[in-house]
């Protein structure tokens, strides 16, 4: 299962091999508030135990990494990171780096977003 964060909702989504075009197909299973996210009782029924199981891991792991000290962990090791991606993405060969991608350019315009409301502006390099 794949978990897609957006603006206001976590989407959840399966892939369920199509035998029409002879390969998978991404199949949107629900969402959740991404403030207060509840697994409800549609969510359950439209969901195997394997996977509730994996979205509630998800679901964990998100809390934890939204504490005030990872996050402040994750702001200083992000250009490192980010210079890590940029090796990623240069060497290919990933089947998955489309899937990576449209993440982090969704996860990138929102940092921008809370940089610039913050007052973080880009600085001008004399470069």
């Amino acid at each position: 299962m794949q978990f897609r964060e957006r603006a206001k909702v976590i989407q959840l989504i399966r892939t369920v091999y199509d035998p029409a075009i002879k390969r998978g197909r991404a199949e949107v299973v629900g969402k959740l508030d991404k403030d207060f996210p509840v697994v409800d009782d549609a969510l359950r029924r439209a969901c195997s135990p394997a996977e509730l199981t994996e979205i509630e891991t998800y679901l964990a792991q998100r809390r934890q990494v939204l504490t005030r000290e990872s996050m402040a962990q994750a702001a200083r090791e992000l250009p490192a990171m980010m210079r890590m991606a940029e090796h990623y993405f240069r060497g290919g060969g990933d089947p998955l780096a489309g899937t990576n991608a449209a993440e982090i350019f969704a996860a990138w315009d929102d940092l921008k977003k809370a940089l610039h409301k913050s007052g973080f502006r880009k600085e001008k390099r004399g470069d």
